[in-house]
């Protein structure tokens, strides 16, 4: 049987891939117009559900570790996944300070989760 605190951190990494999806439809969204068309309600939609999805993973993460790791954790994962799926799927920008700040911010949070 695998470790709780692995398993927490696994609950963490799926509640930020399901993060990242929901940033990533509400961008897909609004490359659909800015108003309330069918379309981007579904696009809206989608995202609501994989908002749900990731609730619910990190509800999960919250059980098996302390809530000072979870976050950090689960924020840095999902910053560094949200840069490269921007400039993999939308071609955004990857700048030096970008990929330092992910850096800096994913290293802290690696820090905080270390045990005590």
């Amino acid at each position: 049987m695998m470790n709780p605190v692995y398993t927490g951190y696994l609950w963490c990494a799926l509640a930020a891939v399901a993060s990242t999806a929901a940033t990533f439809l509400i961008k897909m969204s609004s490359l659909n117009g800015s108003g309330l068309s069918l379309v981007r309600l579904l696009w809206l939609g989608s995202a609501g559900g994989a908002y749900a999805l990731g609730f619910v993973c990190y509800a999960i993460a919250l059980e098996k570790l302390q809530m000072s790791l979870a976050y950090p954790v689960m924020t840095a994962v999902t910053m560094l996944l949200v840069m490269l799926l921007g400039n993999i799927a939308l071609q955004e920008t990857l700048t030096l300070s970008r990929v330092a700040g992910v850096v800096l911010i994913t290293a802290g949070a690696f820090v905080l989760a270390r045990p005590a």
